[in-house]
């Protein structure tokens, strides 16, 4: 049985995606595929279980799932913080491996999913290296590089990993630089003894949202077009502008969020001539009549929120930034991308798949 840990260098790389892609991609090749999350950080209640949000999801994909109870052993609950920070003993090799071992019973490779960046699960004893070592396997990073800027992230951490280290994924590209990344950015982390195993490319889809999962998070009301609730918004933009500079702003993006002020109705007319799937109202101010009715009329939600404008792009960049993988269809769009755009036989290879 061969394991990879996946890991990543920071939150919002894409880490689900990957191992959901590794196990679609697996699983279609008829081998007996695994997943195992050794430390989870969003803890969710599943019957008298206490687990992980993601790894609840992720194991139900399998085609023949493990115990629920061992699929996420450490949890980062209230409890378990308060815990560490009284300096008891949180021990957690016995356990994980216990648990380990029975989610691999039978399987021809397991996935497990490490930490979002090297810090995490430090504390516990489960940083990502610390996983790979205990469980005898090498390390899958993924890393979305920052716009013209060095690949340093992948570059620190692969050294920090070392020998550890399989290869480096780096995951969400902009179409205008992927020549760049997969040239030159590929060959300077080669260069440094990075295996740069694919370059997949950016897709507005994954990120996208519904405009129900917009109103959950900024704990908004809706005031137009609530049958319009399950429409998808794949980005946002702030309207704080005049209204002919707003028009020309908010054309450059199509199926957004605008998050403007309730006093501004200049700018929620100009949103409302483009593509826009929802307007966020800030600072509990309602709209105008005229604004309302057009907005009805065009079928597009107006959601009021008692937050300023700045808490709610806080929030709508973290409900942005990650992808929400509960969605069949974008697991089954991130398996073909992977498929794509990563170099299988040298994974393969560099994991000792091909054995």
């Amino acid at each position: 049985m061969r394991t990879i840990v996946v890991t990543s260098t920071k939150p919002y790389t894409g880490k689900s995606g990957l191992c959901i892609a590794l196990i679609g991609h697996f699983a279609a090749q008829g081998l007996d595929v695994g997943y195992f999350k050794p430390y989870g950080s969003m803890p969710v209640v599943e019957g008298d279980v206490t687990t992980d949000e993601d790894a609840l999801y992720v194991n139900r994909l399998l085609p023949r799932p493990s115990g629920l109870a061992d699929v996420c052993p450490v949890v980062r609950s209230h409890g378990l913080i308060e815990r560490v920070l009284a300096g008891e003993d949180v021990s957690t090799d016995e356990s994980v491996l216990a648990s380990f071992g029975r989610c691999a019973a039978g399987r021809d490779i397991m996935i497990v999913e490490g930490p979002t960046e090297p810090a995490q699960g430090a504390c516990v004893g489960l940083s990502a290296l610390r996983v790979a070592e205990l469980l005898d396997a090498r390390i899958l990073l993924i890393d979305r590089p920052r716009p013209t800027d060095l690949p340093e992230d992948a570059v620190w951490v692969g050294q920090l990993y070392g020998e550890a280290l399989g290869g480096v994924v780096l995951n969400g590209i902009d179409e205008s630089r992927l020549a760049v990344v997969r040239g030159r950015v590929t060959e300077f982390l080669e260069s440094r003894g990075i295996p740069v195993l694919g370059v997949i490319a950016q897709d507005p889809a994954l990120s996208a949202v519904t405009v129900a999962e917009i109103v959950a998070a900024l704990g908004g009301t809706v005031l137009t077009a609530s049958d319009r609730a399950g429409d998808t918004v794949e980005s946002f933009m702030v309207g704080a502008m005049g209204q002919d500079k707003a028009l020309r702003f908010f054309r450059r993006k199509t199926n957004k969020a605008v998050i403007t002020g309730g006093d501004r109705a200049d700018v929620q007319l100009a949103a409302l001539e483009t593509s826009t799937r929802c307007i966020v109202l800030t600072g509990n101010q309602m709209p105008g009549a005229a604004v309302m009715s057009r907005a009805e009329d065009l079928g597009v939600p107006m959601v009021l929120v008692d937050t300023d404008t700045l808490t709610a792009v806080e929030r709508m960049e973290a409900l942005f930034g990650r992808v929400h993988l509960h969605d069949p269809v974008k697991a089954e769009r991130i398996r073909m991308m992977f498929e794509r755009d990563i170099d299988l036989v040298r994974l393969a290879t560099v994991f000792g798949l091909d054995q």
